[in-house]
C-alpha cells in the first residue's frame, strides 16, 4: 500500500489551510515589495518633498502636489491595510494549527518547513532552486489529498536543485551571506560537513544538499558563481556550500514547475516548489535501474517512483503521458513511467479509503 486518501473532513480542512496560506503568502509579498520601507515629507528649500526610504536608500518622488499626496495616501493606507490583513491571517492560521495537529495534517518536517519559508521569502524558491528528492512528495500529497506511507517519506535531509541558468544575481542580492547564511537563520548550528564539502549539516545531523545538473560538456567545470546560491561580490571569501553535479538531474531541472501548499509539523502552511510529478517519478524509476546506485537506495527509489505513478493513475485526474508532452524525458524513462502508470490504473491494492 503506497497511500491512503484523506476523508472529506480532512480534505476540506486542508483546502481551508491552503487557501489562507496562499493569501498570507500574497500579503507578505506585498509588504516586502509594494509596501517596503516608508514614505515621508521633508522640507527642502522652502517646499515639502515626498521621499521613499527602502533600506538605506532614499528616493525623492517630487514636491508636494495633488499627485504626490495621492501617492503618499495610497502607500500609507495600502500598507496599513496589508499589515492588518497579515496580522489577521497569521492569527487565523495559528488558531487553525491546533485543529491541524488533532487531524494529523502536519507532515513536512519542521526544519524543512522553516528552510523553505526562508527560501521563499528570499524569492529564490521555484526560481533558482526547487525541492527534489523525498521532500517533493509533500507537495504531491498536498495537491492530491492523500497520505503517503510513512516509510516513503522518512528522510533526514532535504535536496535542493540549483538551476544555474537562472539569474543568480537576484539570489546574490537577496542572500548576501549565501545559502549557509540563510540556513543559519533557521538553525545557527548549520555548517559545511567538511572544508569545501557539500552538504550543510546541523547539530542534529539533518543535512541540506545543494545539487545541480551535470554540464552537457562533461569536461566543463562550472565557475563558483554557478555552483553557489547567493553570496554578494565577496563570494570567494564567504563560507558556503557549493552545488555538487548529479547525473541526469537535468530531467528534474528541465521539468515543468509544480507548486503546492502543504502543512509542516508546526501545523502552519509551507509553499513548496518541485518538479512536475511525471518527471519526478520518471527520474526515480531511472535511478532505480542504475546498477551503480546503492542497492538500498535503488529499492527506495523504485518504491517512491511507483507510488507517485500510482497516485497519478488513481487520484490525480487526467494525466498526459504522450511523447509530445514528455519530450524532455528520455525515451526509456518515458516508457518505464507509462508502464507504472498503466499498472497503477489496474491495481487498486495500493489505495485504501479512510
Amino acid at each position: 500500500m503506497y497511500f491512503n486518501e484523506l476523508d472529506n473532513e480532512s480534505r476540506q480542512r486542508l483546502i481551508d489551510v491552503q487557501q489562507r496560506g496562499v493569501a498570507f503568502r500574497v500579503v507578505q509579498a506585498d509588504l516586502k515589495r509594494r509596501f517596503a520601507g516608508s514614505m515621508t515629507w521633508r522640507a527642502r528649500s522652502g517646499r515639502d518633498y515626498l521621499y521613499r526610504r527602502t533600506g538605506r536608500i532614499d528616493k525623492a518622488l517630487g514636491p508636494r502636489s495633488p499627485e504626490t499626496e495621492a501617492i503618499h495616501a495610497a502607500f500609507t493606507q495600502g500598507k496599513a491595510s496589508a499589515e492588518q490583513r497579515e496580522t489577521g491571517l497569521r492569527q487565523t492560521l495559528e488558531g487553525m494549527a491546533r485543529v491541524n495537529r488533532a487531524m494529523g495534517l502536519g507532515r513536512v518536517p519542521r526544519v524543512v518547513g522553516r528552510i523553505l519559508r526562508r527560501l521563499d521569502e528570499a524569492g529564490v524558491l521555484g526560481e533558482q532552486v526547487r525541492v527534489v528528492g523525498t521532500n517533493a512528495l509533500f507537495a504531491y500529497k498536498a495537491h492530491a489529498g492523500i497520505r503517503f506511507d510513512r516509510g516513503l517519506l522518512a528522510t533526514a535531509d532535504v535536496d535542493l536543485a540549483l538551476d544555474a541558468r537562472r539569474n543568480l544575481g537576484l539570489a546574490a542580492e537577496a542572500m548576501p551571506r549565501g545559502l549557509l547564511g540563510l540556513l543559519r537563520k533557521v538553525d545557527p548550528s548549520f555548517a559545511p560537513q567538511a572544508e569545501g564539502a557539500f552538504p550543510a549539516v546541523n547539530a542534529s545531523g539533518f543535512m541540506v544538499d545543494l545539487i545541480t545538473a551535470e554540464p552537457r560538456d562533461r569536461m566543463t567545470v562550472a565557475p563558483r558563481r554557478q555552483r553557489r546560491l547567493g553570496g554578494g561580490p565577496d563570494i570567494g571569501n564567504i563560507e558556503d556550500v557549493e552545488a555538487v553535479e548529479v547525473p541526469r538531474l537535468e530531467m528534474i531541472v528541465d521539468a515543468p514547475r509544480f507548486t503546492a501548499t502543504a502543512v509542516s509539523e508546526d501545523r502552519l502552511p509551507v509553499w513548496i516548489a518541485a518538479a512536475d510529478p511525471r518527471w519526478w517519478a520518471a527520474h526515480k524509476l531511472w535511478l532505480a535501474s542504475e546498477p551503480s546506485r546503492d542497492p538500498l537506495k535503488r529499492q527506495r527509489d523504485r518504491d517512491q517512483g511507483k507510488a507517485v505513478a500510482t497516485m497519478l493513475s488513481q487520484v490525480w485526474g487526467e494525466v498526459d503521458v504522450s511523447d509530445e508532452a514528455l519530450a524532455s524525458i528520455p525515451a526509456e524513462a518515458r516508457r518505464d513511467l507509462r508502464t507504472e502508470i498503466a499498472r497503477g490504473t489496474t491495481d487498486g491494492d495500493h489505495r485504501a479509503e479512510w
